[in-house]
């Protein structure tokens, strides 16, 4: 069981949170604002594994899989990245969050693949973009070996609050960058 937060930790957690907050805001590459997303994710809650899901267009499963903690020989030994099913698809048809002491306790748990690292304690809570999920934060193993607490899920539904404006601001960048590199061309085009 976590040990309950000081005035203190609770200060240095919210500070941790207000400093991710406005790096999110001053990110325009979206692939690295995600994976800020999750390292911040794993440094205000004191996750040693974080994730985040983001969900294909289809909604059927996950598109993308970002994570922090996990070092590249054991991504290597775990091979293909999830797809969304067990734990991780619950979160993308049940858009809530959800927080779990023991996940192999959960009827929805498929297991982990070989080569994984062991994983008791899990805390997902989705990305919302206009109230429709775009992806989910995971976390899971507290460095302090206790569990997540309602305090880790209150801060994590603020950053993920904050990530969702940043993700659109990110997409909307990438869409006008986009944009007016097309309209260069035609205009060089046109000039020619």
């Amino acid at each position: 069981m976590s040990r309950p937060s000081t005035a203190d930790d609770q200060r240095a957690r919210l500070r941790r949170l207000v400093e991710a907050g406005i790096a999110l805001s001053s990110e325009l590459s979206l692939d690295a604002l995600l994976q800020h997303i999750v390292e911040a994710a794993a440094a205000i809650t004191g996750a040693r594994y974080a994730a985040l899901g983001v969900i294909n267009p289809e909604r059927t499963g996950l598109e993308r899989f970002l994570t922090s903690g996990i070092d590249a020989e054991t991504h290597a030994a775990i091979g293909e990245l999830p797809h969304g099913r067990g734990i991780l698809g619950a979160l993308i048809t049940d858009a809530r969050a959800l927080r779990l002491t023991h996940i192999a306790d959960d009827p929805r748990s498929v297991g982990l693949p070989p080569g994984h690292p062991p994983m008791k304690s899990f805390l997902g809570v989705p990305v919302l973009l206009r109230h429709v999920a775009y992806g989910n934060l995971y976390l899971s193993e507290k460095l302090d070996g206790g569990d997540f607490t309602d305090e880790d899920e209150e801060l994590v539904r603020l950053l993920a609050a904050q990530a969702a404006a940043a993700i659109e601001n990110a997409r909307l960048y990438e869409s006008a960058t986009r944009w007016s590199r097309q309209l260069e061309s035609l205009n060089e085009v046109a000039n020619a």
